[in-house]
């Protein structure tokens, strides 16, 4: 899975004879979501300056990852079969896999994403909610700690209305090729503990 990851390719469930399966994909164009041009929407920016939501990293993978397969709909789908997922439980065990956790203010999870890194480039797979603007909230929690940790390229494979709104684009095949090889020559500087790095409200602009 890492040499797919390093070459631009990730599985990407598929639906045949009403079935689930996993198949390799490498879309052109590829959608990417710049971390020097990350947009805020205003609503979201004020629940996050109000503290509506709390941040950790790292801590509870294999929850977050529990939480993508299963919530609404999902579980029947099974597109994260049991052996991708014991896949990509071992990704994060040799740490090469990484999630954002969002808690409400009780302390509740409510809101996750996770992803595949690989040098200075980092692959967002998948994300759940459980309350509204949570999953948003979750890739606000991920650009602010990938900015910290001097990540180059921010994979999102394939473009959503949810994503467009922070400013995701679509790019040439051979130009993400291009900037994933730049980014693999870098390391990056992983926040040394679950604590999320950065105060949130930082993270970029308003819309």
């Amino acid at each position: 899975m890492l040499d797919a990851y390093r070459h631009g390719i990730f599985p990407w469930p598929c639906r045949w004879a009403d079935q689930w399966f996993v198949g390799w994909h490498s879309p052109d164009p590829r959608a990417i979501l710049p971390l020097d041009n990350v947009r805020i929407p205003k609503r979201l920016q004020r629940k996050l300056r109000a503290g509506h939501f709390r941040f950790r990293w790292n801590s509870c993978f294999d929850s977050v990852l529990q939480h993508c397969a299963s919530v609404g709909d999902r579980k029947e789908n099974a597109w994260l079969c049991p052996d991708l997922l014991d896949a990509i439980s071992s990704l994060h065990r040799s740490g090469d896999a990484h999630c954002i956790e969002v808690y409400d203010r009780d302390g509740t999870l409510c809101g996750g994403l996770y992803g595949i890194a690989v040098g200075a480039a980092f692959s967002a797979e998948s994300m759940f909610h459980l309350q509204s603007d949570a999953s948003k909230a979750a890739v606000c929690g991920l650009v602010a700690v990938l900015r910290h940790a001097g990540f180059e390229l921010m994979d999102i494979q394939q473009t959503s209305p949810h994503l467009l709104a922070f400013g995701a684009v679509e790019i040439d095949r051979c130009d993400y090729l291009v900037a994933l090889q730049r980014a693999l020559g870098k390391q990056p500087s992983w926040p040394a503990t679950t604590e999320h790095p950065i105060p949130i409200d930082r993270i970029g602009a308003e819309d």
